[in-house]
């Protein structure tokens, strides 16, 4: 079993507006994110942590009728990524195989990518990361062994630290688009890309 974790949970301060609900090409970031997820047959459940804003962040997935599809909110989101990361990967299967680490606010990724990740973890990886031209990026897969470290998490680091005790165990996957290393964190970074980048 496969379970995505999407962060969707932050202030957004340096924004100074949610940006989860910034539409691309009319739609918002969240909807493009989980749409593309719905879109992998390798994925088995979709959890979607809320936090600033829940509601809007809500509606803006309204209409989702895929059962695999479950929002849960995060009372502790202003403590930072962490703790939200946490909540997420709680509210996720028992005895999951793998956790992908997606941002909610990073829409470029491809689902073909995605599925990549997932078999090269079938195939053993216990930690993946999509890179291009040596840069790495979002979705991150984690193997379910990690689940209690994952849990624990807290403050605004996410699953670095994981990343960094565990280098000898990552599996780079080279992934020829790099959408997914777009980072809209600042109104010029999302004027840039409000329109679509590489067809998207």
């Amino acid at each position: 079993m496969i379970s995505a974790v999407v962060l969707a949970a932050g202030e957004s301060r340096r924004m100074g507006k949610k940006k989860e609900l910034l539409p691309i090409k009319g739609t918002p970031m969240i909807r493009l994110v989980v749409d593309e997820l719905l879109a992998s047959s390798k994925i088995d459940e979709i959890i979607v942590v809320l936090g600033a804003h829940a509601d809007e962040v809500g509606l803006a997935l309204s209409g989702i009728i895929d059962e695999r599809l479950e929002l849960v909110g995060n009372r502790r989101f202003s403590e930072g990524m962490g703790t939200s990361l946490a909540q997420g990967v709680s509210a996720c299967s028992w005895g999951t195989d793998g956790i992908l680490v997606v941002l909610g606010d990073a829409p470029f990724f491809r689902v073909e990518d995605v599925n990549r990740l997932i078999d090269s973890h079938s195939h053993g990886a216990a930690i993946v990361v999509p890179v291009s031209a040596g840069r790495r990026g979002h979705p991150v897969l984690i193997d379910g062994s990690y689940r209690d470290e994952l849990e624990d998490l807290d403050g605004d680091a996410g699953a670095r630290h994981i990343l960094e005790h565990n280098a000898d165990r990552i599996v780079e996957v080279e992934i020829d688009d790099d959408g997914f290393l777009v980072d809209v964190d600042e109104a010029d970074d999302y004027e840039a890309v409000k329109d679509g980048i590489g067809g998207k």
